[in-house]
């Protein structure tokens, strides 16, 4: 089956680029900026707020990619494993999108005033959280591309 003139296996390698993008993005925000949140000094909101709307402006195109791309793989699978996969793959998307809305983007939003430890480490137990099951959905992508 094909959607806008792309198959399955046109859409699985762009899934797995965009997906591959925003695993690294995640990984090195995790990694290496949110760590640094600790040592920016007062006034902290300039930085907070800078730091949400750059983050937001770099992953907005790639992040909608690859959401666009994961159901468009849903809709074109066949049946069985690539069926299956696709769905899971769009149900971490699902995942992916509440960790983020109902606790990453509100712990920013806490933080916007000023640091405050406790909500930082919050931030990064539900970011590591996140983050793995957006690597979790580069190896689903990844063996959807190579398998198609």
């Amino acid at each position: 089956m094909e959607l806008l003139g792309l198959t399955f296996a046109d859409i699985s390698i762009v899934h797995l680029a965009a997906t591959g993008f925003m695993v690294g993005l995640m990984w090195t925000i995790h990694v290496v900026h949110y760590p640094l949140f600790g040592l920016v000094n007062e006034p902290y909101r300039p930085f907070q707020e800078a730091h949400m709307s750059r983050v937001t402006r770099l992953l907005l195109v790639p992040w909608a990619v690859e959401v666009v791309a994961a159901v468009g793989l849903v809709l074109t699978a066949g049946v069985g494993r690539e069926r299956s996969l696709s769905v899971l793959g769009l149900v971490l998307v699902a995942l992916v999108v509440l960790i983020t809305g109902l606790g990453a983007a509100p712990l920013h939003g806490k933080l916007v005033d000023q640091f405050d430890p406790q909500i930082h480490r919050r931030l990064m137990q539900v970011d590591l959280i996140r983050t793995l099951v957006w690597s979790a959905r580069l190896v689903l992508a990844g063996w959807l591309a190579l398998s198609s």
